[in-house]
């Protein structure tokens, strides 16, 4: 009995002393580092994005208006054209022509009403000395009529024939671009055949629609914003394109509102927009589809950390804070998506607080870690606001109950 007792004592020495040596290993074991910062603050504004398209001010399909041999294309595809230039030339030889014989007809009309004036003129003089009846001046005076009718007659032929002739030679309606011609040279081509498109292209004009009720809904909001658009003299004033690449590369053109449809489509509840962009260097194609953001208010010190440090679940969008070198779990509000990846925060963080930066996924409510601080990019935290627009994926109404986000 006595050497079973002794077995027992020793196997629970050895487990205390086990346990005992667990504990100081991992009392020694340093804390896990995870990077933490102070949200950046700064301004930003408020944006709507909608799908549109661009068109040219000025598209013209170039017709023929007259039949013949395609006798020359004078152009290169493509390339800029002045206004007034000669784009085609349809065979003139059989316009010219007819010109000629409208000119011979109203000559010889011309010579005609001549002679009957002096006729006229005689007849009066012989009827004053009763050499002939008052029926020879009225006759003579219905020969004057007559050729009269035939010169305007002739005046008309001539104008339509040279209006014919100059139907033969197709002219730039304005300084713009021009495609490919689609009749080759020495084609007979009939009235109203295709020849080509024209583009007037200096400006572009952005077409899209916005929901009526998202409209009312923006225009409110711009009436409650503290300070007014920088750069608009009126909300939705200014907007900005965006074209995407197929790499995923986005160039920004600004431009001017400068069409607001005054009424809604009944049959889906949305208003025509258009806006008018600069496009010197013809880096803009016509018929091109791009997206079209707009801002309808500032928001100043807005609070704003990395896409990436913004978790998800059930309950909504969270992140994890740092308080005495403890993590915990918060639940917040988000607003606007900017370009640089940051997401503004509504509610949930103040400026002066930490959050984890980065593998918020490897870290859990209520755990001891040491927090290493990120140094800012810049000097100050306080950055101005963005020159250019700023993309918005997600809007809420105010700080206090979000509504619904726009997605876009």
């Amino acid at each position: 009995m006595k050497k079973v007792q002794f077995m027992l004592f020793m196997t629970m020495a050895v487990l205390l002393g086990s346990c005992s040596s667990a504990n100081e290993e991992v009392k020694q074991m340093p804390l896990s580092q995870f990077s933490v910062a102070h949200p950046t603050v700064r301004d930003i504004q408020y944006q709507l994005e909608f799908p549109g398209y661009l068109q040219s001010e000025l598209v013209v399909d170039l017709l023929s208006r007259v039949e013949g041999y395609l006798q020359e294309v004078r152009f290169t595809a493509g390339k800029s054209v002045a206004k007034g230039d000669t784009l085609f030339v349809i065979e003139p030889r059989n316009y010219k022509n007819k010109v000629e014989q409208a000119e011979a007809q109203l000559l010889t009309s011309q010579a005609n009403l001549a002679l009957a004036q002096t006729t006229l003129s005689r007849m009066q003089d012989a009827y004053r000395s009763n050499a002939v009846s008052e029926i020879d001046v009225i006759e003579a005076t219905t020969k004057v009529d007559q050729c009269k009718a035939a010169v305007q007659s002739a005046k008309a032929q001539l104008e339509t024939a040279q209006t014919n002739l100059s139907y033969c030679y197709i002219l730039a309606p304005e300084s713009g671009r021009v495609t490919r011609s689609l009749v080759d040279e020495g084609n007979y081509i009939a009235p109203h055949t295709q020849l080509a498109s024209f583009y007037k292209d200096n400006e572009m004009y952005v077409y899209f629609s916005i929901e009526a009720s998202k409209l009312i809904w923006a225009q409110n909001e711009a009436k409650k914003s503290d300070s007014q658009v920088k750069g608009a003299d009126q909300p939705f004033s200014s907007v900005e394109v965006k074209l995407t690449d197929s790499q995923g590369n986005e160039q920004y053109y600004p431009g001017q509102l400068d069409y607001l449809s005054p009424s809604a489509d009944i049959s889906t509840g949305t208003v025509d927009m258009r806006a008018v962009l600069k496009n010197d260097k013809h880096e803009l194609n016509n018929g091109v589809y791009v997206k079209v953001t707009f801002p309808y208010k500032d928001v100043k010190d807005a609070v704003l950390i990395p896409e990436s440090s913004i978790g998800t679940d059930q309950s909504g969008r969270y992140i994890y804070v740092v308080e005495n070198d403890t993590v915990r779990y918060r639940s917040v509000k988000v607003g606007q998506l900017q370009r640089d990846n940051m997401r503004e925060i509504v509610k949930g963080l103040s400026p002066d607080e930490y959050y984890i930066t980065q593998a918020i996924t490897r870290v859990r409510n209520g755990q001891a870690i040491k927090p290493v601080v990120e140094q800012p990019d810049t000097p100050s935290s306080k950055a101005p606001v963005a020159e250019a627009p700023i993309s918005t994926e997600e809007i809420y109404e105010d700080e206090e109950e979000a509504t619904d986000a726009i997605e876009i």
